[in-house]
């Protein structure tokens, strides 16, 4: 029997191999609107701690629960349902996958759920958001460095951009432009945590960091 088999048979279509190897947009999207109506119980199984480690930053930097908040890439809306129990009412959902906004848009965590593509120009006013998280979207074959210019400047002055990065993309794509937007005088970096194992009961091996950034 499988370790897989023994810890009881996930029903996920995709596992996280696939899921990383997409090649572009489109193919991720549709890959996680296959996945959209077992991926909860998938990533649960596995271990998933991503949005707990952020919603310590997000609880931090963003006291007023009544601020508009930007759950970018918030899928099936995992994050949604932690920063609903904090006591978050002012929540903006986007993914690029409809169907797997179909479940977070049920959920009623959101007071607005729309289809958006991290990476490119973001249909959202600037400085609109007194805080904007990102969990599991800074990967292999997921959204680009790019991304955080545009969650940036949906930001207000004095806001912050919460968001995980993947470690085995970060040295030679993210950190730059992380950076980069430092050295611009864009934002400053505010918190981050070491890198940890996110789905441990998955791949232990598979790290990522969470960074928080107050926007200047």
């Amino acid at each position: 029997m499988s370790e897989r088999a023994d810890r009881g048979a996930l029903p996920s279509r995709y596992d996280l191999a696939s899921v990383y190897a997409a090649k572009d947009s489109q193919e991720i999207a549709a890959l996680y609107d296959r996945w959209a109506d077992d991926y909860e119980e998938s990533i649960l199984g596995w271990g998933y701690l991503t949005p707990g480690v952020t919603s310590w930053f997000i609880g931090r930097f963003v006291e007023d629960r009544t601020a508009s908040v930007l759950d970018a890439g918030a899928g099936t809306g995992l994050m949604g349902d932690v920063l609903a129990a904090l006591g978050y009412s002012e929540v903006t959902a986007i993914d690029i996958s409809e169907k797997m906004l179909a479940h977070a848009r049920r959920k009623r965590v959101y007071k607005e759920v729309r289809t958006m593509e991290l990476g490119r120009d973001l249909d959202l006013p600037t400085g609109a958001f007194a805080g904007v998280v990102a969990t599991g979207v800074f990967a292999a074959g997921h959204a680009p460095p790019k991304s955080l210019d545009e969650l940036t400047r949906v930001t207000r002055p004095g806001g912050v951009v919460i968001f995980s990065v993947r470690t085995d993309v970060y040295e030679d794509a993210f950190g730059p432009r992380q950076e980069r937007l430092e050295v611009e005088g864009k934002w400053e970096r505010v918190g981050e945590t070491r890198p940890f194992s996110h789905l441990p009961l998955e791949d232990p091996e598979l790290k990522l960091q969470v960074f928080a950034y107050r926007v200047l």
